[in-house]
Order: structure tokens, then sequence, then C-alpha cells
């Protein structure tokens, strides 16, 4: 490690499903899910007005630079589904630590809109960062936890009730 590490705080969707995958790209040294961006102190899954579920993710840039983390993450959420339809919580959003994480961002959300790599516009917020306020410890690390996950919402198909 090269003793420089960065922030980056990154939102889209399930913090759960999101800290799994950035957990594991070379480089980032460590990840902690929690809510920002919203009104309230103290949010939780009852009470986030206006708070996204985001990770903290802490990385060295001599390993993967925050340019690489973005793409990362905006192959791994549809960053073209927008609020009205994903909800507040799992909105895509990036707060941003410094002027220098803004212009990347932005020259990052327009390489992507370039690509065609989502069937729609991305409609990924860039933020100032504001205080990060760390989730419950029942959902950090959630899927080291639980590798098989939670259960689905629905039956599925074909499979007994008691196997779910």
């Amino acid at each position: 490690m090269s003793g420089s590490a960065e922030t980056a705080v990154l939102a889209g969707g399930c913090f759960w499903i999101m800290q799994q995958l950035l957990r594991d790209c070379d480089g980032v040294i460590s990840t902690r899910v929690g809510w920002t961006g919203g009104e309230n102190d103290n949010p939780t899954e009852e009470n986030n007005s206006g708070h996204a579920e985001a990770v903290e993710v802490a990385f060295d840039p001599e390993r993967i630079s925050y340019r690489d983390l973005l793409e990362f993450f905006f192959q791994i959420h549809r960053a073209d589904l927008g609020e009205g339809l994903v909800g507040s919580s799992y909105r895509s959003e990036i707060f941003c630590t410094s002027e220098e994480q803004r212009k990347v961002a932005e020259e990052t959300i327009r390489d992507v809109d370039a690509s065609g790599h989502w069937p729609g516009k991305v409609v990924t917020k860039i933020s100032e960062a504001g205080r990060f306020w760390e989730a419950e410890a029942e959902d950090q690390d959630y899927f080291e936890r639980y590798p098989h996950g939670c259960a689905p919402p629905f039956p599925r198909h074909g499979v007994e009730a008691a196997n779910r």
C-alpha cells in the first residue's frame, strides 16, 4: 500500500450488493456501508429521509485510480434507472470528496454515455460528500457473513418453500 489512501463514496442500489462487488477490486483497502445525502441525522432503514444507501470505499490510488473505480461502479449497477423508478434510497449518486473527484466523475459519466453501455442516458447525480452515517453492524459485510444471501421476496418457480 502506498500510504496515501483516498476515499470514494458511491451509491448504486442495495449497499449489501455494492459492498460485496467493490470490496474485491484490486486496490480497495476497506469498505463500509451506510447512509448519506439525506436530511436526517442517524438514518436507519425505517427512517432515512432522502438518504441513499452508499458504500464508503478506502482505496490505494497507486493500485486503482478513482477513474478505474468509477468505471467498475458503472458496470455493476444500472446507472440509467432514475430515482423515480428505483427510489431515493437506491438512487445512483457519486459523493465527491474533492474537486478533482468531481471532474473525474463528470468525465466518466460523459464517457459512459458515449459508450452506449446502458440503454438509457446515465442519471447518476454528482454531489459533494457530506456526513457518512455508518449502518448498523448487522448490515456490514452482509454477504461475507451470509454467502447465500437473503430469501427472495417471492417464491421461485419449482423451488420448495422449505428450500428457500
